[in-house]
């Protein structure tokens, strides 16, 4: 059975997140991502929480947009995973990439939502 209202509120929190993506805002971010934070990026680069900020705080990487395009959660015990696709723009020293990825995203919810994993790829469409 779907619980929507549950869905409403993961979906609002991820949206929260991706907005203060595309919009930098580190001090945002601090508060909804989880101290132990495992990020892997569709490059296959992996960080941690310390690392996501400040890379983000230098200007090594500055996201531009970040956006769901398509998404489904699934809730198990105290863990959402959400499983969707984004589409992301982000300047690095290389220059600016666009892509729309696939992800796997991981919220635990007790005691309050935070974002605790993120696996990407780079979305490949038939």
């Amino acid at each position: 059975m779907i619980d929507h209202a549950a869905n409403e509120r993961i979906y609002a929190f991820e949206d929260q997140r991706f907005a203060a993506m595309a919009s930098n805002d580190v001090s945002a971010l601090d508060c909804l991502l989880c101290d132990e934070l495992h990020y892997v990026h569709a490059n296959g680069m992996v960080e941690d929480k310390a690392e996501f900020l400040r890379k983000i705080v230098s200007g090594e990487r500055l996201y531009r947009r970040f956006e769901a395009v398509e998404r489904l959660a699934r809730h198990d015990g105290n863990f959402t995973f959400v499983f969707g696709e984004a589409a992301v723009e982000v300047d690095r020293a290389i220059g600016r990439l666009a892509n729309r990825l696939t992800y796997t995203a991981v919220y635990r919810n007790r005691p309050q939502i935070q974002f605790l994993a993120w696996h990407a790829v780079k979305s490949i469409k038939a």
